[in-house]
Parts: C-alpha cells; structure tokens; sequence
C-alpha cells in the first residue's frame, strides 16, 4: 500500500503554468520519512509538534514571510529547502509532476480539475506497474473542491478518465482524504515540491541572485528531484 500526497502551486499573472506536486511513499518508508522531516522541524523550530507555528511552506522559507520573516541569514533559509530537497530526493519517495499550461486551455476548462484527473492516471499508472495499491491524500483548502475531487475519483473508478484513451482507475482506492497541512509532514513536503516545479519552470535562466542560489542546490549530486511520472498539458 503507498500514499500520495499532493499540493498545488497556482498559475497567475506572471506563470501561466498550474502545477500539482505529488510525493508517493510505501507504508513500510512512512514512518522514517517522518522521522527525517520531524528531526529538522526540531532543529529549527525546537518541537516537532504539529502546529502552524512549526509549518514548513516553501514560499514561506523562501520569502521569509510567517514565522520565517524575523530571519535575514538567507543561507540559513535556503539551507531550509536543500535539506527538505534532500528528503524529496529519497530513494523511497517516488514524485509526480503535472503541469497544465492554462493559455493553451479553451472554454470553460479548469486547469485544477484537469491536473487532477492526470494526477490519477499518472498515480494509478505508477501504482499498477508496483503491483500495489495507493491512496491520495490532498491540502484541504476547502469543502467545495474537496468534494469535487472525490467526486471525480469515484467516477474515473466507474466510467475511466474524460479525454480519448481515458484510463480506468484501478488501484487508487478509497476516497481522496484531505487535511490541512500543518497537520502532515507529507503534505509539507508536497508543498516544498509543487513549490519548486513552479520556481524551476518561472525562473529559469533568471539572474536574480535569490533565484541562481536555489538552482545551484538544485544543481548539487546529492538532490535528484526527477519525477517517476510526469504529465505536462497542452504540449505547445
């Protein structure tokens, strides 16, 4: 059996690209996944207790907004993200990267409902080819969309995914749960990777120091941040 848990990062103004991160982790990985993202909750927050106030949000590190915003040694912030990098880069944690590019979508599409509907095919893709079972796990951020999801899911189960050569899904079982983030390590660390698909994609080639500083940790041996399964839509 393996969880996904996954966040999004929103298109704007600025990016047009809508991404869902998802990290995959067998139960048997869970519990010293866990321990890996708690033992740095205690080096920098001194309590591994689950509260906003030991959250770990990427945009937040990085903008040093929230209880990140009295800290002005950037090094030590961005030390933050590398070792949460590292965690990502596990052996153990298998990724998923969807990325729906909104200009390029017509009509009334939602580019939230179409990351969704790839998130399972890609998730159920992966899990099959495991020979396992999985459940999804989401970032609540409201009743309306949570029960639009888990709407969808059980119809993919029923009748297959919307588009041409639409995938039954098979091994997601159950319904999507979801709970707020500062509730669960995991989803913080879906936060930290939806975060950065979105970065690596909106700044790349940029030359503003901030930015160069991340890629250069993204750039170390040590962080391999390659998805196992990876959607992006509409190809230009």
């Amino acid at each position: 059996m393996k969880l996904i848990f996954f966040d999004e990062s929103k298109n704007g103004p600025e990016h047009s690209h809508y991404h869902i991160g998802a990290i995959c982790i067998d139960e048997e990985n869970l519990q010293s996944v866990e321990q890996e993202i708690s033992n740095l909750a205690i080096e920098v927050f001194g309590s591994s207790v689950l509260q906003k106030s030991t959250e770990f949000h990427a945009s937040e590190i990085y903008g040093r907004k929230n209880h990140f915003r009295n800290i002005t040694d950037f090094d030590y912030l961005n030390g933050i993200l590398e070792k949460i990098f590292i965690i990502l880069s596990r052996k153990d944690v298998f990724l998923i990267d969807i990325q729906i590019n909104t200009q390029l979508l017509y009509g009334p599409q939602s580019p939230e409902d179409i990351a969704f509907m790839f998130l399972c095919e890609r998730a159920n893709t992966f899990l099959r080819a495991k020979n396992s079972l999985g459940m999804l796990i989401g970032d609540r951020e409201n009743n309306k969309v949570s029960t639009r999801f888990s709407t969808s899911l059980s119809e993919y189960k029923v009748d297959g995914t919307e588009f041409a050569y639409g995938t039954k899904i098979t091994n997601l079982v159950d319904s999507v749960h979801f709970t707020e983030s500062h509730l669960s390590r995991f989803l913080q660390l879906a936060d930290v990777y939806a975060w950065i698909l979105q970065f690596q994609l909106k700044n790349r080639g940029s030359e503003q120091k901030g930015h160069k500083a991340i890629i250069s940790i993204l750039n170390k041996e040590k962080i391999d941040l390659g998805p196992s399964k990876y959607k992006e839509w509409p190809k230009q």
